[in-house]
C-alpha cells in the first residue's frame, strides 16, 4: 500500500499532541484519563492506529522554507498558528485537503487554496473554549468579589448582617470588556459578554467587519482599548513581534479600577511593570493563568499579591485549557478529516 504524505506545520504542537501512544503518557496523566473515563485506554490512539488501514507518512516542518521543500509531494497540509505563504501553497499540486487546527484560519491564503481547487477545513478547538470559560471564571470571580466573600462566610460574619455585600461588587453589564486579539478564544469571550449586555471593544492586527457585526464588537486603536476597558483580557499569540508588547506604558493607560486578565502567554507582558502597578494599587486587580517564567517561582512577588485579598489578584497554574481530554479531542477531530478524505467520506468543518 502506497503511503500518503501529510505535512504538518504547527507552531505550538497541538496537531499531534493528542495522538500519542498510551505508554507515552505519565502515570499521573493516565490516572486522570481513567478517572474521567474508565474506558479511556480505548480512546487513546496514535496517528497510525487512528488512520488504519491507511499508511501515512507525517513530515513536520518549522518554516516556510522547509514547507516549500516538501509541499510538492504532499497529499495533505495541516497548519496551526502559522502564516502559509500563498506562493508556497500553490506548489502543492497533489494536495487533497488543507486542514487548519482552529476556526481562526487567517494564516491560510484562501485565494491559493481556491486556485488549487482543494477543500479547506478549520476544526474548532475544545482547548480554546476551555480557555474562554476559564477567563470568564476569573472575571466573574473578581466582579462578584468571591474571594472576599469566602472569609465572610467562613467566619460567620453574615450572622446579623444579612445582605451586606463586599466593597467593589460590580455588575458585568456596567463594564466595558476590552479584548486584545480577536481570534478563536476572544470570540466566545465576546459572545458571553453580550449575554451580560456588556459593551465589547477589541484590538487586533487585522479587522473583521463581518465578525464585528456578528458579535456586536467595536474595533479600537491599541491605546484606546487600554484606556476604555474596565476588564482587559489578553488573547494574543506570542511571537517575536508580541514579546512584552504590554509594557509599563500600556498598563499606565488603564483605569485604576480596571481588571487585567491574561490566559494567553506570560511573555506578552512586562511582568515587573504589572506587579508594580498591582502593588501600588494603580490597577483594580488581575487574573493570571500564565507567567513570564513557568512554573512561577516560589519567591515571585505575585504570590504575595495572590495571598493578599485586598489586591484582588487571582493566580491559576496555566491550567485554563484543561480538562485532561482536551488535547485528545482536538487532535482526533482534526485527524478525522484526513481519515474522511482517505475513506471517501465528506469533510467536516469545511470553510470553502
Amino acid at each position: 500500500m502506497e503511503s500518503v504524505n501529510v505535512v504538518v506545520w504547527d507552531a505550538v504542537g497541538n496537531v499531534t499532541w493528542g495522538m500519542r501512544a498510551w505508554d507515552e503518557y505519565g502515570d499521573v496523566q493516565k490516572q486522570q484519563f481513567l478517572a474521567e473515563d474508565p474506558n479511556g485506554l480505548s480512546r487513546i490512539k496514535t496517528i497510525d492506529e487512528f488512520l488504519a488501514p491507511h499508511a501515512v507518512t507525517v513530515t513536520h516542518v518549522k518554516s516556510a522554507e522547509e514547507l516549500e521543500g516538501v509541499i510538492p509531494g504532499a497529499d495533505f497540509l495541516i497548519a496551526h498558528k502559522v502564516m502559509v505563504p500563498g506562493a508556497v501553497l500553490r506548489q502543492g499540486k497533489r494536495l487533497q485537503l488543507v486542514q487548519h487546527l482552529g476556526l481562526d484560519d487567517r494564516g491560510i491564503p484562501r485565494d491559493a487554496v481556491a486556485e488549487l481547487g482543494v477543500p479547506i477545513a478549520a476544526t474548532p478547538m475544545v482547548n480554546y473554549i476551555a480557555v474562554a470559560e476559564h477567563s470568564w471564571a476569573l472575571i466573574l470571580n473578581h466582579l462578584k468579589r468571591l474571594p472576599q466573600t469566602r472569609p465572610y462566610i467562613h467566619n460567620r460574619e453574615y450572622v446579623g448582617q444579612w445582605g451586606l455585600f463586599p466593597e467593589g461588587l460590580q455588575l458585568a453589564r456596567d463594564c466595558t470588556l476590552g479584548l486584545l486579539g480577536f481570534g478563536e478564544i476572544a470570540r466566545p469571550m465576546a459572545r458571553i459578554a453580550k449575554a451580560f449586555d456588556m459593551r465589547v471593544i477589541f484590538w487586533d492586527i487585522a479587522r473583521f467587519p463581518e465578525l464585528e457585526r456578528q458579535y456586536g464588537v467595536e474595533y479600537m486603536p491599541w491605546e484606546e482599548v487600554f484606556r476604555q476597558a474596565d476588564v482587559l483580557s489578553v488573547h494574543l499569540a506570542l511571537n517575536d513581534h508580541t514579546h512584552m508588547i504590554i509594557g509599563a506604558r500600556e498598563i499606565g493607560l488603564m483605569k485604576p479600577t480596571a481588571f487585567f486578565v491574561n490566559t494567553a502567554r506570560g511573555k506578552l507582558v512586562d511582568q515587573p511593570a504589572l506587579v508594580a502597578a498591582l502593588q501600588s494599587r494603580r490597577l483594580g486587580g488581575a487574573g493570571l493563568d500564565v507567567f513570564y517564567e513557568e512554573p512561577l517561582p516560589e519567591d515571585d512577588p505575585l504570590h504575595a499579591l495572590h495571598d493578599d485579598l485586598s489586591t484582588h489578584v487571582t493566580l491559576t497554574p496555566h491550567d485554563a485549557w484543561l480538562s485532561v481530554w482536551t488535547h485528545v479531542r482536538d487532535s482526533q477531530v482534526l485527524w478525522q478529516n484526513v481519515k474522511n478524505v482517505l475513506d471517501g467520506k465528506p469533510v467536516d468543518f469545511l470553510v470553502s
